[in-house]
């Protein structure tokens, strides 16, 4: 994708592209015939260190929020996309799936003899539940007589002992709890969203060496993380918030390259749409300025994405074996909602967008163009003109991001 960014007037600022590095899948598997031995398979590595919870950590879950059980509304399961997709008899087989690997257990019997089912309903728990980061893969054990398989076999494969995995659990509940509650406080689906969305974000760095980030551990618990530890974060928040989202994974377009890479559907009242949260980090940044992130830091470019927008620079895996949900709407697209997508060069209306941004202390606009004609008269009037400067009036400095593809500008303001 095609970015431009720069400074008008006052002293010159120099801006770092962030590039966004591809992430690998999980939860990877085996299958062995009637062998007990295990063999090793990617996915998360063993963590170092133990957190070890507060001493009150039990306390404030059962003042704050309830037990563990209770929070998870035993797996929440309707908010599960995968487990919906199934049939009844298959659902009884991804909960037995699901009991197995949360309480950390090997060589449980399934209900059923179909081992290529257990494979797809396995993989069905990974996609639903990002909150088991203790998981690396399964192993299945079919036992067969007279040439029929006759039970099988299933055991997870961990990347920790169930009291570790406990500790970790407790950690990321406390953790996580205060960020619910901001969430629960917003009424509509979108600024549910929008409020997970922004708390990942503002929390966590991309970090190509983040430990554990392939999982939510990462941003839960390092505060950095790269694509995966992203997008199941942002599953995990909304699915406990009573948002339905999807984790896909894929390759994505940047300027390294086609590389491998994870984001989201989420489910908006009633509606899909595409979201690529780690794509909302900033695409810049100021070197002399200091570290701690701004509102302004977010990007909302790929926030409620439609199928044909998201394709133009994301492709869903082929190996992603279920069927998903059409993105078709525009209606909970970040511009269109807020009222920042333009069909025409509406002076009045960017005055009052600057207007509402420095009342609410923000520094920066985000706007939208309908088509790339419009979007290059914008630029004309606002950069090339210097016209933003009767707009955001008493500064000397203005700094503009661009993105000729999405038709998008931010200008930013007191930096």
């Amino acid at each position: 994708m095609k970015k431009k960014v720069g400074i008008t007037l006052g002293a010159a600022v120099l801006l770092i592209s962030v590039s966004i590095a591809g992430c690998s899948p999980v939860k990877k598997g085996i299958i062995q015939q009637n062998k007990e031995e295990k063999v090793p398979v990617n996915g998360s590595q063993v963590i170092s260190e133990v957190v070890v919870p507060s001493a009150n950590a039990a306390a404030k879950q059962q003042e704050e929020v309830g037990t563990v059980t209770d929070i998870r509304g035993k797996y929440l399961y309707h908010q599960c996309y995968a487990y919906q997709l199934l049939e009844e008899s298959e659902q009884r087989i991804y909960e037995e799936i699901l009991e197995a690997l949360d309480n950390v257990e090997e060589d449980v019997l399934i209900s059923s003899t179909d081992v290529e089912q257990v494979v797809k309903i396995h993989q069905y728990v990974c996609q639903d539940n990002p909150e088991l980061f203790w998981v690396k893969g399964y192993k299945i054990v079919p036992y067969e007589m007279a040439g029929k398989t006759v039970k099988v076999k299933y055991s997870g494969l961990y990347t920790m002992k169930k009291g570790e995995k406990e500790n970790y659990q407790t950690a990321m509940e406390e953790k996580t709890y205060p960020w619910l509650d901001e969430i629960a406080q917003c009424q509509e689906d979108y600024d549910k969203i929008k409020k997970a969305y922004d708390l990942i974000i503002l929390n966590t760095s991309y970090n190509v060496n983040a430990k554990e980030s392939q999982n939510v551990l990462s941003v839960f618990l390092q505060g950095e993380s790269v694509c995966q530890g992203y997008a199941e974060a942002f599953q995990y928040l909304c699915k406990h918030s009573g948002i339905q989202n999807i984790l896909v994974t894929g390759q994505a377009d940047n300027s390294q390259g086609s590389q491998a890479h994870a984001w989201n559907l989420v489910k908006m009242d009633g509606t899909f749409y595409q979201f690529d949260i780690t794509w909302g980090e900033p695409n810049y940044q100021v070197t002399d300025a200091v570290s701690e992130k701004v509102k302004w830091d977010i990007s909302y470019k790929y926030f409620g994405m439609t199928d044909a927008e998201m394709a133009r620079d994301h492709t869903i895996a082929l190996e992603m074996d279920m069927p998903l949900p059409e993105c078709n709407s525009t209606q909970g697209n970040y511009y269109i909602h807020e009222g920042y997508y333009y069909e025409t060069l509406d002076k009045r209306q960017i005055k009052i967008q600057v207007l509402e941004a420095e009342e609410a202390g923000l520094g920066v606009v985000h706007l939208r163009c309908s088509n790339e004609l419009l979007y290059q008269e914008f630029v004309k009037y606002l950069i090339e003109d210097s016209k933003i400067f009767y707009i955001v009036r008493g500064h000397t400095e203005i700094q503009y991001s661009l993105d000729e593809e999405l038709c998008c500008i931010s200008i930013f303001w007191d930096i």
